[in-house]
């Protein structure tokens, strides 16, 4: 377990750089970030959003069929939060895959780009894992026209449609949808696969509400907030807690 929590720290630092968003095996937010974003869903990639408290609830799903008929369910469930400074704090409880090898586990990502620190809490052993926040150069690119359709390499093409509008928890969204063809033979596949994605974004506050994702490949994900709230969340949730041990991650460290 503890091999897994500092072999993540790399992924980590990229994702508490970013808005928090949807988990690992949610369908990836549109805005570049880290296409996804974790854990991020800010409209681009790295960007440090202030004057957009929030607080909510997220569940992610995900329903995938073998070739044998098995099936694979997964849900993780979590909390995200952000404050007018633009620091993130997002949690994430884990009942499978690598991080719950030794049963349920939680883990915690904090970002702070007020006092240029990024934190990886293991509730576990109270450890949290330092780094320097750091703004990745994408901060400064303006988005590309999401209006026009995307080639993409080997003949792949991705092709985005405006949704229009609705209110989703009670919060007014904007939807697109993401069609990714790959053409039969470019990766060996006799058929074309196509890859669909729908996502809500609202404009306010910058964060995907509900993304939806259909690949023949990995199955049916969901991605999903609720208990939205608009408020300033308590500011002790974007701290380290005085019973941790806070430690610089390795490769931090050496560079220092």
């Amino acid at each position: 377990m503890k091999r897994l929590f500092l072999a993540a720290l790399t992924a980590a630092a990229t994702l508490a750089a970013q808005e928090p968003g949807a988990p690992a095996g949610a369908p990836p937010p549109p805005h570049g970030f880290a296409g996804r974003g974790p854990m991020g869903l800010g409209m681009r990639p790295g960007k440090t959003i202030t004057g957009a408290p929030y607080s909510a609830d997220v569940t992610t799903s995900v329903n995938q069929t073998l070739a044998d008929g098995n099936t694979i369910n997964r849900t993780t469930h979590g909390h995200m939060a952000r404050d007018s400074q633009g620091r993130t704090y997002s949690q994430q409880d884990m009942s499978g895959g690598p991080w719950a090898q030794n049963g349920p586990a939680t883990v915690i990502f904090l970002a702070d780009p007020v006092a240029g620190y990024s934190y990886v809490l293991n509730p576990n052993t109270k450890v949290a894992m330092r780094r320097e926040f750091r703004r990745p150069p994408g901060d400064q690119v303006p988005p590309p026209d999401a209006s026009r359709p995307r080639p993409r390499a080997n003949g792949n093409d991705r092709v985005e449609t405006e949704l229009g509008s609705q209110v989703i928890e009670g919060i007014n969204c904007t939807g697109k949808s993401f069609t990714h063809t790959i053409p039969a033979g470019a990766i060996g596949n006799a058929q074309a696969i196509v890859d669909k994605t729908e996502t809500w974004t609202s404009p306010d506050l910058q964060l995907v509400v509900l993304s939806k994702r259909s690949d023949p490949r990995s199955g049916q994900s969901t991605y999903t907030l609720t208990n939205i709230q608009r408020s300033e969340p308590d500011a002790s949730l974007f701290q380290v807690p005085s019973d941790y041990k806070i430690e610089d991650a390795p490769g931090w460290r050496r560079r220092r």
